[in-house]
């Protein structure tokens, strides 16, 4: 099967529906000990959208629990904001962000270089159905994106350090773990399951292990 070919019928399938519904849940476990889950509902049709979330997660040793419910509408719109925000954001913030090739070609060919890398490494399975299954094994990609992944986990971090769930800084010194993506027939994504199991090192030198999962179900 053609993976460019699948890939572009499944974006432009999803780009083309006006109603889409379907919940993302999440977890992270820090030393087999869970600091953080997500549930979120969410639904779109056409230019309005809706999303209920609720989570939990470890603060200062306490368990702490929120829940929200948002709805709004003028998609584009929204969108637009977004991108002026990140845009700033990034410039506000990443002062160095030009001195570490973000912006230079150099940094543009990396990230061109780690996506044909993720591209090459990605793996489809057809079924009898015409359903398929795509995967992505981070253990078969080659070792300099792997080193690439977690320099660029390490430096979003190092940015925002108050912004995680993890107190205190974290360097991840390794990570594992697989995607998988299934799509039907009509290449409408069914469902997208994230499993990653990682080794941090914290501001003590004192190692951990993390493992997050995240699973999106769709309903058409």
């Amino acid at each position: 099967m053609n993976k460019a070919k699948l890939l572009y019928d499944v974006v432009m399938v999803l780009r083309n529906k006006e109603k889409i519904t379907g919940v993302l849940t999440a977890y992270l476990q820090k030393d087999q000990q869970e600091v953080f889950s997500l549930r979120n509902q969410f639904a779109k049709n056409g230019t309005a959208a809706k999303t209920t979330v609720s989570c939990e997660f470890t603060l200062d040793g306490k368990q702490v629990k929120r829940e929200s419910c948002t709805e709004f509408s003028g998609a584009s719109l929204s969108c637009q904001d977004g991108m002026l925000r990140k845009f700033f954001h990034r410039h506000h913030h990443g002062q160095n962000h030009a001195a570490e090739g973000g912006c230079s070609l150099k940094g543009l060919l990396s990230r061109i270089s780690f996506m044909f890398g993720l591209f090459s490494t990605l793996k489809v399975d057809e079924k009898e159905d015409g359903s398929a299954v795509l995967s992505l094994n981070l253990s078969e990609i080659p070792e300099e994106l792997q080193t690439m992944l977690r320099e660029k986990l390490n430096q979003r971090a190092a940015c925002h350090p108050h912004c995680g769930v993890l107190v205190g800084c974290h360097t991840v010194e390794s990570l594992d773990g697989i995607m998988l993506l299934t799509v039907s027939r009509e290449r409408e994504i069914e469902k997208m399951a994230l499993q990653l199991n990682g080794g941090v090192v914290d501001a003590r030198s004192e190692p951990h292990a993390l493992t997050a999962t995240a699973d999106v179900q769709f309903a058409w």
